[in-house]
């Protein structure tokens, strides 16, 4: 996101009316969004914004459930390819203008224009064309997607999706504002250009500060938004969230510090929330790094090396050990990962895939870099994962700590020599494989079991590349003030803004 002046000075747009600071919801969102692009922005913090500022043809509601958004019906064809959404009529821009099926139109296109550059626009690739569009293949405007009139919306489909309901919902799938983009093109989603359609509009960015969120006065449920404004607070660390939650300053963290989760089961316990979340931490390899090019065995030695459960047997119940790259709970039916060898057994096998590598006595093996967001959660994982590298392999790391939202920048443009941990999260299969596969990928399938073979096939060759390598699925943790209201737990981790509330201040 291009930063102007008036942003690095903090103040981007007058916030008109602004409520005392004490009537409003404030909500921890981590560390800064790279961006609000909803076709390039990759972080959690861009998510969780967007889901209250904009509206797709799907939502979610309090238990992370797809529900209806600007479409009120779905027509599907009898062979599933064909799906025909009937829009609300009083769907609005913040501004007013009526969100039309060609905003929907523009949206798609420009998410699988490859000038766009989207790291999610694969998730559209079920559309008919999508993947030839993002290989530069075929133009934009042959997607399988067509506004048959302002509030009629075509698409068509390569093959069935059995999960599109949740791309439906996702952020690659909004609309664009077509007066906004042809004015501001890139820009068009900065904090002071963004005109968006939800429940929210933005209008205050300070830069590592905050966002603040006034109820949109055309958004059709106005009337169910009890919260009149939200502040979305920025902080790098976890710690700092912590502590204006103690003290009063916010009600709803995005996390909470590992070192302090023992504090708040014993002090806060009313107000802590730990649940299962589709959450996986893995680390990604450049596979060009120096360390084991051409030695896909280096690798290998690397991955069996790693003792999951020691590495999560701290986590106090965050998280637990991750030996494939989609999490079980997704699974339509019941999977058991296979954690492979254990024990002795397993860094036996290290050690042979090390000297098959062509390392032993008289050839110590390279080092080997990871490149990870410098928080002290993960901070302490990559120390733990340097010293089994150590001790099992005598391996030595370099671990390279940054700001969290360089961290998907990196990867992205592959700015690292040897590993990058990170966190990726989906709300189905498909969605969770999604940056693991590689873009020649495909769903040939078309029906739903097929295809969800297809998919644990997929996972298996990524896993026998060692490309990625899966570590931990975790949990979501939050501290959430007993004044909320509306708050559910749930296996997505969403919260839409819009169904919280804020109970009455008791009187002195």
């Amino acid at each position: 996101m291009r930063l102007t002046a008036a942003l690095c000075t903090g103040l981007l747009l007058a916030a008109t009316g602004a409520a005392p600071a004490a009537d409003r919801l404030r909500i921890g969102i981590g560390p800064e969004p790279e961006t609000l692009d909803p076709h390039r922005g990759v972080s959690i913090g861009t998510a969780r914004l967007l889901l209250d500022l904009c509206e797709g043809l799907l939502t979610r509601d309090g238990a992370g459930r797809t529900v209806p958004g600007v479409a009120v019906r779905i027509d599907r064809s009898a062979d599933g390819l064909t799906l025909v959404f009937h829009l609300r009529a009083d769907a609005r821009w913040w501004n007013g203008d009526p969100v039309t099926a060609a905003d929907f139109v523009r949206g798609w296109r420009r998410a699988v224009d490859p000038a766009t550059a989207s790291g999610i626009a694969d998730l559209l690739d079920g559309v008919e064309h999508a993947a030839d569009i993002r290989r530069g293949r075929l133009p934009p405007d042959r997607l399988g997607i067509q506004a048959a009139d302002a509030r009629t919306l075509v698409v068509r489909l390569a093959r069935p999706v059995a999960d599109v309901d949740t791309i439906l919902a996702h952020r690659i799938t909004l609309p664009v504002h077509g007066p906004t983009l042809d004015a501001k093109g890139m820009d068009f989603a900065n904090a002071s250009n963004l005109m968006c359609n939800g429940p929210y509009r933005l209008i205050e960015h300070r830069l590592q500060q905050h966002y603040l969120l006034e109820r949109a006065d055309h958004w059709h449920g106005r009337a169910e938004v009890a919260l009149a404004q939200v502040e979305m607070r920025v902080a790098e660390r976890p710690e700092l969230e912590l502590n204006l939650f103690r003290s009063g300053d916010l009600h709803i963290t995005s996390a909470v510090p590992a070192a302090m989760l023992d504090w708040a089961r014993a002090e806060r316990a009313e107000a802590l929330h730990v649940h299962p979340w589709t959450i996986l931490s893995a680390l990604a390899a450049n596979p060009d790094g120096p360390a084991w090019r051409g030695n896909a065995a280096f690798l290998e030695a690397l991955d069996l090396a790693l003792d999951r459960e020691q590495l999560t047997a701290t986590s106090q119940g965050r998280s637990i050990p991750a030996y494939g790259l989609v999490p079980t709970t997704l699974w339509p039916a019941a999977v058991n990962a296979d954690p492979g060898p254990k024990g002795q057994a397993r860094r036996d096998a290290a050690q042979g895939a090390l000297r098959r590598a062509g390392f032993g006595p008289d050839r110590p093996p390279p080092r080997v870099e990871i490149v990870f967001a410098a928080t002290d959660a993960i901070r302490q994982r990559v120390v733990a994962i340097a010293a089994q590298w150590k001790q099992v392999l005598g391996v030595e790391t370099d671990l390279i700590g940054m700001e969290s939202r360089m961290i998907s920048t990196r990867l992205a443009q592959r700015d690292f020599q040897g590993f990058i941990y990170n966190n990726w999260i989906g709300y189905s299969p498909s969605q969770m494989l999604a940056p693991f596969l590689p873009p020649a990928f495909t769903l040939t399938a078309t029906d739903p079991a097929g295809q969800q073979a297809e998919l644990r096939r997929a996972e298996r060759a990524v896993l026998d590349s060692r490309h990625f390598i899966p570590l931990a699925q975790g949990s979501s943790l939050h501290m959430v003030a007993p004044p909320v209201r509306g708050w559910q737990d749930n296996l997505y981790d969403i919260h839409p803004v819009r169904l919280l509330s804020l109970a009455p201040a008791t009187p002195p």
